[in-house]
């Protein structure tokens, strides 16, 4: 077994010299054999280990039993042992026992590593751990996420040196070695389903079907996680383009670029876009997925979905708009009333405004920064700030007047953005929209006698 563990090292490059590595260990089999497998490699690569173990007080007497162990076969290989008991029991609404405890056990462990700079965190996993996960995850109808089963390494730091190690060969090793360890009473229950996988599918897959089922759903998973990882690139790659804008809690998508991509890269960017927006990196299903599909192709601009964790999907023109809610920037509104001459600092949008009086042979207008107003038309206060309800202006070269707001749809300009939009605006109306319109009322005619001039300077 240990030359098996050795090449799963090698095969995966779990380990490098030197490393320190947190040892989790439960008492069971799995995790003994792992235990004494490392401090067997352990000179051979100059590691150090250290054995971490949680008490989850589920069973009682026979848990803190399972940690007395531990302690005591650490303490006779001579390692640092650092271990945790649960107060609460009982998982969290929403959260099923087998998923909750498995959280906490990670918290853990990553406490153990980080307070102890350990670069490493090895767990006990074997090749029937991978059939029965394959499994289990086909019944819930997993895509090829779920089939890749359990990955040998993890975030580069969680690792499982038995993931190709049988349990038989991890009994044979232990009974030849004369190494003991604990038998958990809550493996016999069939309410978890895993259980019912372990001790009923899986036995009656190999007695009427394969006696090798799960060795081969191991090998399916080893091709489906290379597979899995050509899929993942193309997604990365389509998350790094242009065309897709991320902030830390919104996104934005453009609907043209991600209806290109080919539906299976499409789908799994979705499923990564919307866990990234979720701390748990997790908790969506396919429904979300498909309902952020129709979203894309079928709604207009404006719709609008609940999602999970707090994110809302939308719909905004030529985008798509994933956002968590909750903690979506406030709108913010500013205002800086001007004088003529004088320089104004939007600290809001990063700029300076310049206004100054000029004569007519003055007059830039093939400027991209300077725009060009009859000071005489212009009703006093002068402000220069973003839109509020009720905004209207007098469009240039057309009769009549039109609502912002209205301005703002026509142009297909996102919600979201229209409170970026810098206005000028004088005691009757806006009268200059940035990047769109001068107001008809203040233009440069031939009886215009001052000139104001307003310089937009980027810093």
């Amino acid at each position: 077994m240990i030359n098996k563990v050795k090449e799963t090292i090698e095969k995966y490059n779990l380990l490098n010299r030197g490393d320190k590595v947190i040892v989790a260990l439960s008492g069971g089999s799995d995790s003994v054999a792992l235990l004494v497998a490392l401090v067997r490699i352990a000179p051979q690569m100059d590691l150090s280990l250290i054995v971490a173990h949680i008490n989850h007080n589920l069973r009682g007497e026979e848990s803190d039993e399972d940690e007395k162990f531990c302690r005591d076969l650490s303490r006779n290989l001579g390692l640092v042992f650092v271990s945790e008991k649960m107060n609460k029991t009982g998982s969290p609404k929403g959260l099923s026992p087998e998923d909750y405890y498995r959280r906490q056990r990670y918290l853990f462990l990553n406490k153990v590593a980080k307070d102890n700079q350990a670069e490493k965190i090895a767990l006990g996993h074997h090749l029937q751990d991978q059939a029965e996960t394959v499994l289990l995850n086909l019944l819930r109808g997993s895509a090829l996420e779920g089939l890749k089963g359990i990955l040998p390494r993890r975030d580069g730091k969680f690792i499982r040196p038995l993931i190709e190690v049988s349990r038989k060969q991890i009994i044979n090793f232990l009974n030849k070695s004369g190494i003991a360890y604990r038998q958990d009473s809550s493996n016999e229950n069939n309410k978890y389903l895993r259980n019912k996988i372990r001790r009923n599918l899986i036995p009656y897959l190999k007695k009427e079907f394969n006696p090798r089922v799960e060795e081969n759903l191991a090998k399916m998973a080893q091709i489906l996680r290379q597979e899995d990882e050509f899929v993942r690139q193309h997604v990365f790659s389509a998350m790094e383009s242009s065309y897709i804008q991320r902030q830390p809690d919104r996104i934005s998508l453009n609907i043209q670029y991600i209806s290109k991509l080919h539906q299976a890269i499409r789908f799994r960017l979705f499923k990564a876009l919307l866990e990234s927006l979720n701390p748990e990196k997790n908790g969506f299903s396919s429904i979300h997925i498909k309902s952020l599909e129709k979203l894309a192709r079928d709604q207009e601009s404006g719709k609008r979905i609940s999602l999970p964790f707090s994110i809302v999907a939308s719909r905004e023109y030529d985008n798509l708009i994933l956002e968590r809610k909750n903690i979506r920037t406030p709108k913010i509104k500013y205002a800086y009333e001007m004088s003529v001459p004088c320089s104004v600092w939007v600290s809001e949008k990063n700029i300076s405004v310049r206004l100054q009086i000029v004569t007519r042979d003055y007059i830039d207008f093939k400027s991209n920064i300077k725009v060009y107003m009859d000071l005489d038309k212009i009703r006093k206060p002068l402000i220069l700030r973003n839109r509020r309800e009720g905004d209207w202006f007098d469009p240039l070269g057309m009769p009549g007047r039109q609502k912002i707001k209205a301005l703002f749809i026509d142009r297909k300009i996102p919600r979201d953005e229209r409170d970026r939009v810098m206005l000028i605006a004088d005691g009757l109306s806006v009268v200059w929209i940035e990047n769109m319109h001068l107001s008809d009322r203040v233009k440069i005619t031939g009886e215009t006698k001052n000139v104001l001039e307003v310089e937009i300077v980027k810093s």
